[in-house]
């Protein structure tokens, strides 16, 4: 919802190379029973010799939507997420960096949290990601982040304020043997 998501990009890329594969292997076997004969029917070829000129304004078409729709996913791959600054009134305008930096010191007041990244992505919503302390009773922690999160809430005058929420466990410190 919030988190820059690559779930479209992994399923195009999944269907994209099903199809690749449904047609190498529907070419080996075609090819396979025919050794003689050419992989595309002779009709067909036929057909298309005789339609030269809508084929190749066809496989032109064609070319040309694959080129845009593959710039169009290189370019939504490539473009840097967005971190808008807020504005409040228009007078008033919060930076994304000021939100975040806020909200990141006041979840580091959480017992428990050892430290934590925010980041602020949507208008408005955040993205957070904290290491809690090895035992930290993260029902406790849940709790507080509430409380933080009703205060960015209340500060910013929105009654919703999405936000994604990633959990790690700090490692457990090693002992030493001697």
């Amino acid at each position: 919802m919030i988190a820059r998501s690559y779930r479209t990009e992994r399923v195009c890329a999944a269907i994209l190379g099903l199809i690749a594969l449904l047609v190498g292997a529907g070419a080996v076997v075609l090819n396979a029973r025919r050794e003689d004969r050419p992989l595309l029917d002779p009709t067909a070829l036929a057909w298309a010799r005789d339609h030269l000129l809508q084929v190749r304004i066809g496989a032109l078409i064609v070319g040309l939507f694959l080129v845009v729709v593959g710039l169009r996913w290189a370019w939504r791959a490539a473009t840097p997420e967005r971190h808008p600054d807020l504005v409040l009134d228009h007078h008033l305008v919060v930076t994304s960096s000021a939100l975040a930096d806020a909200v990141k010191s006041d979840v580091e007041q959480v017992d428990g949290v050892t430290s934590a990244q925010v980041k602020v992505i949507g208008e408005p919503a955040l993205r957070m990601k904290l290491t809690l302390r090895q035992g930290a009773d993260v029902r406790a922690v849940w709790r507080e982040l509430d409380g933080v999160l009703g205060r960015a809430r209340d500060t910013l005058g929105v009654s919703v304020l999405p936000t994604a929420i990633r959990l790690d466990l700090a490692a457990r410190a090693r002992q030493r043997v001697r």
